[in-house]
């Protein structure tokens, strides 16, 4: 496993941690749960671009905006007590971030 993916697993745990200890709604919490173990497990990120090079010159581009959608379609699982929380709507925006650091150690290496 090499330092960058490394370091991007742990990121991922981190997240899953973070929101077992977030007060969320039981559906909401599920789906970040799925969009985390989605987007942020550098395994399946690295494999979806290696498939997907196949059809594309550059998929990460179509990459990223899946998760920003994916992401938008989640926060719409959230209930109106969930985004009252500034630290919620924080953790929403730092999700986006360790993607898109991901998907450039990707690109670079």
């Amino acid at each position: 496993m090499s330092e960058w993916t490394a370091y991007h697993e742990d990121n991922r745990k981190h997240a899953l941690k973070r929101i077992r200890n977030m007060a969320l709604s039981r559906q909401y919490k599920k789906e970040l749960y799925l969009w985390i173990n989605s987007y942020l497990d550098p395994f399946y990120i690295s494999g979806s671009i290696a498939e997907r090079k196949k059809d594309l010159d550059d998929p990460f581009d179509l990459l990223r905006t899946e998760a920003e959608k994916d992401l938008e379609f989640t926060v719409l699982r959230a209930t109106s007590k969930d985004r009252s929380n500034s630290d919620v709507i924080m953790f929403e925006s730092n999700l986006l971030l360790m993607f898109n650091l991901m998907l450039s150690d990707i690109r670079a290496s």
